[in-house]
């Protein structure tokens, strides 16, 4: 198979070079142990394996996983509408699904209308179905629960976190109450129909590069060294986990925590990073991780099992503490 998953990595946890098998030594396991046959059936074990760096394919460690296929794609998305909320990582996993699909949808790299803040839309498959990203980057200026959309989705995905960590920063704090809010408010538009929020990937601050050599160049190069240190990125992912949590602990339980780090926490996702994004092998494999939360319904318990250990809903959020963000407002 061309994927595979397994590494739940607590919140919290501090990224280690070895926390992954590398390449090689994934080859070698495969070639010297029996075949596993156990389906990959949650979460914590699609997001746990090891990249082969050869092959640039993701291996489980103890289950095996089908890749899903257009055919695959296309069933399971049958006369469905699909709402991508977000920023540009989430606009990534979603042209990754395009190309799967081999849909006629291009996103734009910004909303090409500020009142709706549209990337691209159209149809997908053959059944019914379609696709619409909206440009929402910020939980302190968009809200996808504005949008009429969120309430006629059948399936929405809302990803955000990358730009208040750096161009809207204001504190992780504040940014915690703004998330809550916006995926409570989210939330309950939706009424019973699912609602996946996706957790920050793995970032590397080492990986920031200058893409232009001007002054709007070397302040984004700034940001993005500055604000996407390991301390920051994991006081975002303990906030959007608790964010989720408060809202599953008011009642909303068609919220569920996507987590793709253990995909991105490696040496070859560190490779094939520019510090916030991935290559498309990676994201890949991110889209895999969120076909399987919407697709096969028996991840629905495991979703709800594992959010209770990701996280818990503070009185006084202290996401701050101890750690040493590196960010301030510019």
């Amino acid at each position: 198979s061309l994927f595979s998953f397994i590494h739940q990595y607590p919140l919290g946890s501090l990224r280690v070079k070895n926390a992954q098998h590398t390449g090689e030594e994934a080859m070698s396991s495969i070639t010297t142990t029996t075949t596993t046959t156990a389906f990959c059936n949650n979460l914590n074990l699609l997001t746990s394996g090891s990249w082969n760096n050869v092959t640039k394919q993701w291996h489980p460690f103890n289950c095996s996983f089908t890749p899903f296929d257009k055919p695959r794609v296309d069933k399971c998305l049958s006369n469905k509408q699909i709402g991508f909320y977000g920023d540009s990582t989430l606009r990534n996993i979603a042209h990754e699904l395009i190309n799967l699909d081999k849909a006629n949808i291009t996103l734009a790299g910004w909303a090409s209308s500020a009142k709706r803040y549209i990337c691209g839309a159209g149809q997908i498959g053959s059944n019914g179905s379609s696709l619409a990203m909206y440009w929402t980057p910020s939980a302190f200026y968009q809200k996808p629960a504005s949008m009429k959309s969120i309430e006629t989705d059948d399936v929405s995905i809302i990803s955000i976190s990358v730009w208040d960590m750096g161009t809207y920063y204001r504190g992780v704090n504040p940014w915690f109450v703004a998330m809550k809010k916006i995926i409570l408010e989210a939330a309950k538009k939706r009424r019973n129909k699912p609602l996946y929020v996706m957790n920050l990937h793995n970032i590397y601050a080492s990986k920031c590069t200058l893409k232009n050599d001007n002054d709007q160049g070397r302040k984004a190069l700034k940001l993005c060294q500055e604000c996407n240190k390991m301390d920051a990125m994991f006081a975002f992912r303990d906030a959007i986990a608790s964010a989720v949590r408060c809202v599953k602990e008011d009642g909303n339980h068609n919220v569920y925590l996507i987590d793709t780090f253990g995909v991105t926490n490696s040496s070859f996702g560190e490779e094939h990073s520019d510090g916030v994004h991935f290559s498309s092998e990676v994201t890949q494999v991110e889209l895999q991780v969120l076909l399987s939360a919407i697709c096969n319904s028996s991840f629905q318990h495991d979703l709800n099992e594992t959010l209770l250990s990701s996280g818990t809903c503070p009185s006084q959020p202290n996401f701050e503490e101890g750690r040493q963000l590196g960010c301030k407002q510019y």
